[in-house]
C-alpha cells in the first residue's frame, strides 16, 4: 500500500477532501497522516510484542562510558555484542536484572579511575544515552534490536505498517483535518486510542486456543 492509497481511503471517509497530487487538501491531508502515523507509533512503542525486528548497531569508544541512542528508535529491545567478524558473541543485559547497581543511585554512574573496563556486559539506558558497564576497553560493536519510527508517508512512498492499520490510520488523520478552533484537542487523542486499540491488539499476535488446563502435581485418593 501506498500514502496515496491511505489518501484514498481519508476521500472514501470524508469526500468533501481533495487529496489527489496537487489538489487544495492534499498538503494537509499528508501532514495530518504523518501526525497520526507518529500517534500510532508512540502506542506501538509501549507494546514489545510489536515490530521488534528493525536491527541496526552502534560503537563504544574507548574510555567513554556512554553511547548515543540510535536515531528514530522508539524502544529498545536487545542488545547483543558482536565480534570483529559480525556475529553474535553473547547477549548485554539490562543492569536492573542482572543485580549490579544500586537501586537508589542515580544516573549516570560517573566514571572513576578505579572503575573496571572491557567488553560490555551491562547496560542502562537513560536521557538519550546508553551507559556501559564495565567501561569500554577498545570500539565494541554492539548490535541492538527495537522498534525503529518509519519515515515520513509520502504519496509515492510505501506504508510501512499492515494494511491493517491503513483504515485506523485514515480516521484519525480525517477527524484532526474536521477539528475547529473551540473543539478539545483531547478529543483527538481519545479518538486514537479508540481507533488503535482494536488493531494493536490484533498485531500482538495473541493465541486464542481457548482456555489453559489445569496442572495438577498433588493427587488425593482419600
Amino acid at each position: 500500500m501506498t500514502g496515496q492509497e491511505v489518501l484514498n481511503i481519508m476521500e472514501m471517509l470524508n469526500q468533501e477532501l481533495q487529496l489527489q497530487t496537487g489538489e487544495a487538501d492534499y498538503a494537509r491531508g499528508l501532514l495530518a497522516l504523518n501526525v497520526a502515523q507518529d500517534y500510532f507509533e508512540s502506542l506501538a512503542a509501549l507494546r514489545p510484542g510489536i515490530f521488534g525486528s528493525t536491527t541496526g548497531t552502534v560503537t563504544t569508544t574507548s574510555g567513554e562510558e556512554t553511547t548515543t541512542w540510535p536515531t528514530g528508535l522508539l524502544r529498545l529491545d536487545r542488545l547483543q555484542l558482536l565480534d570483529a567478524s559480525g556475529r553474535p558473541v553473547r547477549d548485554i543485559h539490562p543492569l536492573n536484572r542482572i543485580g549490579g547497581h544500586a537501586g537508589s543511585q542515580q544516573w549516570p554512574l560517573y566514571v572513576t579511575a578505579s572503575q573496571s573496563t572491557g567488553a560490555p556486559v551491562s547496560y542502562k539506558d537513560y536521557g538519550g544515552l546508553i551507559y556501559w558497564q564495565p567501561l569500554p576497553d577498545d570500539t565494541h560493536t554492539i548490535r541492538w534490536y527495537g522498534f525503529q519510527a518509519a519515515d515520513a508517508l509520502t504519496a509515492t512512498g510505501t506504508f510501512a505498517y499492515p494494511d491493517l492499520v491503513a483504515l485506523p490510520l485514515a480516521s484519525l488523520a480525517v477527524q484532526m483535518l474536521k477539528s475547529g478552533i473551540d473543539d478539545d484537542p483531547r478529543d483527538v487523542g481519545s479518538l486514537a486510542m479508540t481507533s488503535f486499540s482494536v488493531t494493536l491488539d490484533t498485531l500482538t499476535k495473541v493465541n486464542r486456543d481457548g482456555p489453559k488446563g489445569l496442572f495438577y502435581t498433588t493427587v488425593h485418593t482419600e
